[in-house]
């Protein structure tokens, strides 16, 4: 300990520069990767709150397979009582508006007051009596409501208020009789949480006759693996049996490839601060080989030395993971709001929840960022090590510090990137694109082996016109580079990494937002688009009223529209959304963009009226199904084949899509109400005024009406928001990098004392020694983008075939963002003149002190 204090802690201290840099890249690193975690967890834990606040107590669930459940199917599952306890029960959301404050969407729990009490507790705020019998008090009125206390506080409303809120286009006023405390499910959601009668909800949610789940709670002594077996075998058809669980199982399952790419991109940052480990410790044994060699000479063990440069990485990675885990936690928050649009677009409603730190994210930030960083730091150790020490007492230089070309120097990373290549053409993983991952990181590591002797023939390369063109303090700044490539590399590689990863997430987002934008020009054809006032959870939409339907429908102007409707089933493990639409407007007025087959307007014509569909890519690449193949969907007579008629790109969803005739909906799901309808006007009719003439004719209904312009606006803000994420990601990555660049110029220039002070004697100024510093990082930014284009390329390749194909399913054109590259390039090349503003200032201050 006092040799570690001697010759480890009192040059950190003394190296204040060095250390911060590479505790701040540990830290940053260390920080999105908590971030990316806490945000993974919270996507879920919004779900996973609702989902305990309808599940109560419930062994086992009964659901349909359609849209919700006939209640009147009731009767044939009265059996169920030999198990347990029985209820019905109906959920959705309201969306309350008042005026001044934002709207907030409330969870609604439809419950039968009696039967519940077996599943459910709920502590009334005024409660004196027994809960359940006040609670039935309570519900009596079919406009009666219990809100959560803090809630109903937050609004201003108390017992006996009235509020107006929405369910679809239907405004539904409700009056407050009860609140609840801040425990069991009222605590769920935030406090967002409604308790009615199950009448009252159906009444509100314009649900009637239909429930959402049967719950059963299992007697004492039944075993929930017996009871699910002998259930689902007398289960009529049209009706499944699941456990609660089950419905977090396969949100996880559909979340899966979203929080693996985050993941992933997340590690990027990391990878890189590794790199600024592995540079530091370098840099450490480099800059201290005459003290290693008198420690070697006093009979200092290798193993002892080694041993020292581990505890210096290792009490690096302690301070930057213990900061990692504070900037994480800040980031947190950001990174929710910033991945909220899609995983609630997506995936599922109310996903995001307040992150909180627990033992198994400290765990993980503690076991990723020190063994990690002594792995980094285990090939420098090993060289300071192995410094001899006579030749260090010396001043000798041991390997140089250049690189050249040799096939010995290139050939583990070009055998890299072929493996990289060879990676990319192997498939998924149980739906994971983890050879695809594997193959962007062969090719990194393979990139970073080459580059010294990149960096070789770069200086070689650029030294004639640079000594013709750009003067003597150009060349010199070269000299120095080409003279420091085993130095520099580190850094190089750290950047060129960054930087390659920031050109393929920027050729990918680029490629897909142009695949997006000329996918909306192609598919959203109608002039008007009609959604309900409120937007439903995901799986069971919100509905147009059937008078509603009928005004748009019969609107002066309007050619005409499709009313369709959209539900999700489950199908092999996972929910994939259904959809009934009117095939004979789709082909007379619109224009999907088909995969398959050459004739698939034909096919689609041909479908109209039978057991087919047509399929999403999502679903097919997904599901490993194409055209002419059978599907067997849920409905409410149970599993019926349905042939696949063609299939047409979707970027709107990953799970999945059926589309089918409405006609054929209705038939095996039934009148279930319309989720919406596009209106195609006649020509010449102003789309703005048929918008107003629309909402007019809606009355007191609220209802959205969006003209195509804005729905196209609406669709890109989405997609813009969706990866603002990754941009974030990859700044977080080079600003990291660069801190690695500026550390490193700043030892070179400590280390060339001797050659800034002969510089300084034969004449050279302050303002040329500071242009030869700035000269060297101008090179350094110039060779690192360079890299980093060619690199980005080959990975944008493997995300954009390989990554997103596995991961969603989307075939995505490629399209080559020259504007970006050139901006990119110029603001690097800025930056890291910007990197190297410092080392220069202490390069000036050093031939000052010289001076004096």
């Amino acid at each position: 300990m006092r040799l570690f204090r001697w010759f480890i802690l009192r040059r950190l201290v003394h190296e204040r520069l060095r250390s911060a840099t590479a505790v701040l890249g540990i830290a940053l690193g260390i920080g999105v990767v908590v971030a990316i975690q806490l945000t993974n967890a919270s996507s879920l834990r919004g779900f996973q709150a609702a989902l305990d606040t309808v599940s109560g107590r419930a062994s086992l669930e009964i659901v349909g397979t359609g849209v919700g459940l006939d209640e009147t199917r009731l009767a044939e599952i009265a059996w169920l009582r030999e198990f347990g306890d029985v209820a019905p029960l109906v959920e959705g959301e309201l969306v309350i508006r008042q005026e001044g404050r934002a709207a907030e969407t409330l969870r609604v729990l439809g419950v039968d007051a009696l039967r519940d009490r077996a599943f459910r507790d709920y502590a009334l705020v005024d409660a004196g009596v027994e809960p359940g019998d006040r609670l039935l008090d309570r519900l009596l009125d079919p406009h009666a409501a219990i809100l959560t206390a803090r809630f109903a506080a937050s609004r201003g409303l108390s017992i006996g208020s009235t509020v107006t809120v929405l369910a679809g286009d239907r405004q539904v006023p409700l009056v407050v009789r009860g609140l609840l405390e801040d425990e069991g499910p009222a605590r769920a959601l935030d406090g967002r949480f409604v308790l009615m009668d199950i009448a009252a909800a159906q009444l509100a949610l314009d649900e009637i006759g239909r429930l959402d789940r049967v719950e059963v709670r299992l007697a004492d002594g039944i075993g929930v693996d017996a009871a699910e077996q002998a259930i689902a075998a007398r289960l009529p058809a049209g009706m499944l049996v699941e456990r609660p669980a089950q419905r977090g199982r396969e949100v996880e399952q559909m979340l899966a490839a979203f929080h693996l790419n985050l993941t992933a991109l997340s590690y990027v940052a990391l990878v890189v601060g590794l790199f600024l480990v592995y540079n530091t410790i370098s840099v450490a044994v480099l800059s201290r080989r005459d003290e290693i060699g008198i420690l070697r000479a006093l009979g200092v063990g290798r193993w002892t030395v080694r041993a020292l440069f581990l505890a210096e990485a290792a009490a690096l990675a302690a301070a930057g993971t213990a900061a990692g885990i504070a900037i994480g936690r800040l980031l947190a928050d950001a990174t929710v709001a910033l991945t909220a649009t899609t995983v609630s677009t997506l995936y599922v409603a109310t996903a995001a929840a307040p992150p909180a730190l627990d033992a198994r994210i400290l765990l993980l930030a503690v076991l990723t960022g020190v063994p990690l960083s002594l792995v980094a730091a285990a090939v420098p150790a090993n060289e300071a090590a192995r410094v001899p020490p006579i030749a260090a007492i010396r001043g000798e230089e041991v390997g140089g510090t250049s690189a050249r070309m040799s096939i010995r120097g290139v050939a583990p990373g070009l055998a890299l990137i072929g493996a990289g290549g060879w990676l990319a053409t192997l498939g998924p993983v149980n739906g994971l694109p983890l050879f695809g991952y594997a193959s962007a990181l062969a090719i990194i590591f393979g990139a970073s082996l080459l580059v010294p002797s990149l960096l070789h023939v770069a200086a070689g390369a650029l030294e004639r016109p640079i000594r013709r063109r750009l003067g003597v303090e150009a060349w010199l700044a070269l000299t120095n580079v080409a003279a420091s490539v085993r130095r520099l590399s580190i850094s190089v590689a750290a950047l060129a990494v960054s930087l390659s990863m920031m050109v393929a997430i920027a050729v990918m987002i680029g490629s897909f937002r142009e695949t997006v934008v000329y996918w909306v020009e192609q598919t959203l054809r109608a002039d008007l688009f009609v959604s309900p006032g409120s937007t439903g959870r995901p799986g069971v939409d919100a509905t147009l009223s059937s008078d509603v339907v009928e005004r748009i429908v019969s609107s002066p102007g309007v050619a005409a529209a499709d009313r369709y409707r959209i539900t999700d089933v489950p199908y092999d493990g996972v929910r994939v959304r259904v959809g009934g639409g009117d095939f004979g407007v789709l082909l007379a007025h619109g224009s999907l963009q088909f995969k398959a087959p050459p004739d698939a307007r034909v096919a689609m014509r041909g479908a109209m009226g039978r057991d087919a569909v047509v399929a999403s890519e999502p679903f097919t690449l997904k599901h490993g199904k194409q055209v002419g193949d059978e599907v067997l969907v849920p409905t409410r007579a149970g599993p019926r084949p349905f042939r696949i008629a063609a299939v047409y790109y979707d970027y709107s969803n990953d799970r999945g899509v059926l589309m089918m005739d409405r006609a054929v909906f209705e038939r095996h799901f039934g009148d279930v109400g319309v989720s919406g309808v596009t209106v195609y006007l006649e020509a010449g009719v102003d789309p703005e005024r048929a918008r107003e003439r629309l909402l007019a004719a809606a009355g007191d209904r609220r209802i959205f009406v969006n003209t195509n312009q804005a729905l196209r606006a609406e669709v890109l803000r989405i997609f813009d928001s969706t990866f603002t994420i990754t941009y974030a990601l990859e700044i977080i990555a080079i600003v990291v990098a660069m801190l690695g660049v500026s550390g490193t110029l700043v030892t070179l220039i400590l280390e060339r004392e001797r050659e800034v002070t002969i510089l300084r004697l034969v004449g050279t100024d302050r303002r040329q020694i500071r242009r030869i510093v700035l000269g060297e990082a101008v090179l350094i930014g110039l060779v690192s983008q360079a890299i980093g284009i060619v690199v980005g390329l080959a990975l944008s390749m493997v995300l954009i075939y390989v990554i997103n194909v596995q991961s969603f399913g989307w075939t995505i054109q490629f399209h080559l963002p020259w504007a970006f590259l050139a901006q990119s390039s110029l603001l690097m090349v800025a930056a890291t003149a910007v990197a190297g503003l410092y080392p220069a200032s202490r390069a000036v201050r050093l031939t000052m002190r010289r001076d004096e």
